[in-house]
């Protein structure tokens, strides 16, 4: 009897081309119901084991660190260098992630709020009443410039335009071919993606180690994300080097840009499909009353079930795996050492058990009950969940909250949009066109947030017996 679990040899070319091209969830779901979960596929980079269980989930998450490496650190090293804490492991990876958890601290992420709705305003000051204009770009842009400001801590106008541009830089200069065939990773004279992406690298770390040495040498100190890495210390005393904080900076950038905007695309996509979540969501932010500030976004419930959904139903992040150093029994069967363990949102969130009815929009869920950290996990999980999950969802949280408050919006189109790969991240198939309808006006309600958030439930309740 195979210790290995069930599954094909090599998916066929149809269902590779789904998997890359589109969405990998239709062909994993369907080879979970045949060959029982987890199940292990041949790829192009060898078997790898896939799971959506959530007790396989809580073995590899709850096991000790040292039993694995991270998965395809060679792959993505054009993304996250060889120093960030993404791809580090062992005693360097603990050491690095405790000395840059302040800046990540809830307390941390709370105190950038306000930059997070001066930077979403902007944005929306691009939009013109009753014109088109694409939601993608937009939540990009806000991304973009939360980076810049918060992360980066860049300020000054003709800086934050030159760092924004060497940003984009690197971010256009990213071919997916060159995490694909590494043989593409050579300068060939100044010409191809790889000297691309290298010029744009450089001119971006040549920006950032000149903030870094002006911060040292003024002795300033920040709050931004960049203030507090240069604050940081080890045991011993010692400080980041240069190198060190670059290659966190660009992983905290590839990391937190893309995967955040398109996480709020597919919020404004799924509320203006359904009215009803829309006007329950509106109801909670006018409860705040006139001009909140914009930290006070962050303790309603609804928005956060919102949002919670939203990475429930359309993850940006789907293949973060572990990579055992020697054999790991994973429910009964023996996983070989060197072979990939990826615990799949894309299976796990669209359990029908754990969440009904998995392909509907359905904040409520989130306020019905309590999900463990192995039924649910858009941020991965264990060890090495993501760092920067709390200020994803401030970021989110506030700009979605923001704009809903303060604009009256629709959808340019009623044509779904389909969850497609997206280079290294999942997103939405297309820019999702939204029209600005114009200005909004809150509505105001007496009822404090508290007795608002047990009215709504209520009529949830209330709701949900009569299906």
């Amino acid at each position: 009897m195979s210790t290995l679990p069930p599954g094909p040899a090599r998916l066929g070319l149809i269902d590779t081309l789904r998997s890359a091209i589109g969405s990998a969830a239709p062909v994993l779901r369907r080879l979970a119901a045949q060959h029982g979960d987890p199940f292990r596929v041949g790829s192009f980079n060898g078997p790898m084991i896939l799971t959506g269980n959530p007790e396989a989930i809580r073995a590899v998450y709850t096991a000790d660190p040292e039993t694995f490496e991270p998965f395809a650190v060679d792959i993505s090293e054009p993304i996250f260098g060889r120093t960030s804490v993404v791809v580090t492991s062992g005693a360097r990876h603990r050491r690095d992630r405790k000395l840059l958890a302040p800046p990540f601290a809830p307390a941390a992420a709370r105190s950038y709020a306000a930059v997070v709705a001066e930077v979403s305003r902007e944005a929306a000051s691009q939009w013109r009443s009753g014109k088109e204009f694409s939601m993608l770009e937009t939540a990009q842009s806000i991304a973009l410039d939360v980076v810049v400001r918060v992360v980066f801590g860049v300020e000054g106008e003709a800086r934050v335009r030159a760092v924004r541009a060497a940003v984009l830089g690197l971010i256009e200069s990213l071919s997916p071919m060159i995490l694909i065939m590494p043989a593409l990773r050579r300068s060939f004279g100044g010409f191809g993606p790889w000297a691309r992406m290298r010029r744009a690298s450089a001119a971006l770390d040549a920006l950032m180690t000149a903030e870094i040495r002006a911060r040292r040498a003024s002795g300033e100190e920040r709050s931004d994300v960049l203030g507090l890495m240069l604050k940081a210390r080890y045991e011993g005393g010692e400080e980041l080097s240069e190198r060190e904080i670059l290659d966190q900076l660009r992983a905290l950038l590839f990391a937190g840009h893309e995967t955040t905007a398109v996480t709020l695309v597919w919020a404004f996509y799924w509320l203006h499909r359904e009215p009803e979540t829309l006007s329950r969501l509106l109801a909670e932010i006018d409860a705040l009353g006139g001009d909140p500030a914009p930290e006070k976004l962050l303790g309603l419930p609804y928005l956060e079930a919102v949002c919670q959904e939203t990475l429930r139903i359309a993850p940006p992040v789907v293949s973060v795996g572990r990579v055992p150093k020697k054999p790991f029994t994973l429910l009964g069967y023996t996983i070989p050492a060197g072979e990939p363990i990826i615990p799949s949102p894309l299976l796990l969130h669209g359990r029908a058990d754990l969440y009904p009815e998995p392909e509907r929009f359905r904040p409520s869920r989130f306020l019905e009950r309590d999900f463990s950290p192995f039924e649910y996990i858009p941020f991965g999980g264990g060890s090495r969940r993501c760092l920067g999950a709390t200020l994803a969802m401030v970021e989110i949280k506030i700009a979605l909250g923001v704009l809903l408050r303060e604009h009256r919006l629709r959808l340019a189109s009623k044509t779904p949009v389909a969850h497609v790969q997206r280079g290294i991240t999942m997103g939405p198939s297309g820019d999702v066109p939204m029209i600005l309808e114009g200005r909004r006006v809150p509505s105001r309600s007496s009822a404090p947030p508290s007795e608002m958030k047990m009215d709504l439930e209520r009529q949830s309740d209330v709701n949900g017996r009569g299906r």
